[in-house]
């Protein structure tokens, strides 16, 4: 392995020659200039001079030789060493992480050379990005097993019950086997979306619809539930037509409401729809009592609960708010969260991409 490490040897030796050679050359230039200015008998050079330098002329050479070299291979050495001791630190930094130690960076130098020091950056950066993917994994992998142990136990125990007797598989309980099975489904449907996004496969129909339409369409089936919860709707919904996967819109639409009905308190649920000539702008306003601002940034992520939530004994998987985010960009847009008053305001910004607009 030593090889590895002769880098800067020989980035030192190749700058050493290259300073010899040129210190060389010139020599031989003066040289051969001044040979044929005294043959020519130019009045530039005395008649009594030789061709032959004298002890006098070696020794100045060879002093400016020296002279020249020694400066030339201090120079190389201290450029070497500026260009090779970052990359020696991002190759003990990658064999750390090759060995398991997402943990390991590169270390940065001073004095570095720009475009070493940015490939640092860089390298840092990245070697972050991965650590939490693979935290995220980990965490991602406990949460599906964590959201998947509770319905799958129901399930199980009810269905033992009702072969052994125990329980009596009457329409009731049926209907209770099916909300657990129907909350696993949505559950692997979120995750599947999310998936999806993140390996942009997810396909999408676009259509021009009438957004407010839609909305107020949905409206009609959350409604009971919400009057039920003990939000009031409050709709603030401009008409026009938008290039939109509507499924999909709609169901970032039901998992914004979903979110406000878990984690908000009962009151006013307003919706709001602007469109731009280039954007629709839909947000989801709550009542509050919103997020801290330490948790904020963090909203959108996979299997996210706030603190404040879980101590609220506040149930859901926090899969919602990343399946809004996902759809807002699988549409090219994004999806955000802004305070509002007392309240949050969950934002979805999607390009509208239709040609002609109706008044």
């Amino acid at each position: 392995m030593s090889h590895r490490h002769d880098l800067g040897r020989q980035l030192a030796a190749s700058m050493a020659m290259i300073a010899m050679a040129m210190l060389f050359l010139t020599f031989v230039t003066f040289y051969v200039v001044y040979a044929i200015l005294a043959l020519a008998d130019s009045p530039l050079i005395p008649s009594e001079s030789s061709l032959t330098p004298t002890r006098w002329e070696f020794l100045t050479l060879a002093g400016l030789c020296v002279i020249g070299l020694t400066i030339a291979s201090r120079s190389a050495v201290a450029l070497a060493r500026r260009i090779v001791a970052p990359l020696h630190s991002m190759g003990r930094a990658a064999r750390s992480i090759a060995d398991g130690d997402l943990s390991a960076r590169a270390e940065s130098q001073s004095g570095a050379i720009g475009e070493t020091a940015m490939l640092i950056e860089d390298f840092n950066a990245m070697a972050e990005r991965l650590e939490r993917a693979a935290m995220d994994i980990v965490t991602w992998n406990a949460q599906i097993a964590h959201e998947l142990r509770t319905p799958l136990t129901i399930l199980k125990g009810r269905l033992q019950g009702m072969a052994d007797g125990v329980f009596v598989a009457d329409e009731a309980m049926i209907r209770r086997l099916l909300a657990q099975v129907e909350g696993l489904g949505r559950l692997v449907e979120d995750l599947r979306i999310v998936s999806l996004v993140e390996s942009e496969r997810l396909g999408l129909e676009l259509a021009d619809v009438d957004l407010a339409s839609e909305i107020e369409d949905l409206i009609l089936l959350v409604k009971p539930a919400l009057d039920k919860a003990g939000f009031s709707l409050e709709l603030q919904l401009a008409r026009g037509k938008a290039r939109v996967d509507t499924a999909r819109v709609r169901q970032a639409i039901l998992a914004l409401i979903d979110n406000a009905q878990r984690y908000a308190d009962p009151g006013p649920l307003r919706i709001e729809l602007r469109l731009t000539d280039d954007d629709v702008d839909l947000r989801v306003i709550d009542p509050g009592p919103g997020m801290p601002a330490s948790f904020a940034q963090d909203a959108f992520r996979l299997f996210t609960r706030s603190d404040d939530a879980a101590a609220r004994h506040r149930s859901g998987s926090g899969l919602g708010l990343a399946v809004v985010e996902a759809i807002a960009r699988a549409h090219g847009g994004t999806a955000s969260y802004q305070p509002s008053g007392k309240g949050s305001a969950f934002i979805m910004m999607l390009p509208r991409r239709v040609p002609s607009f109706e008044a």
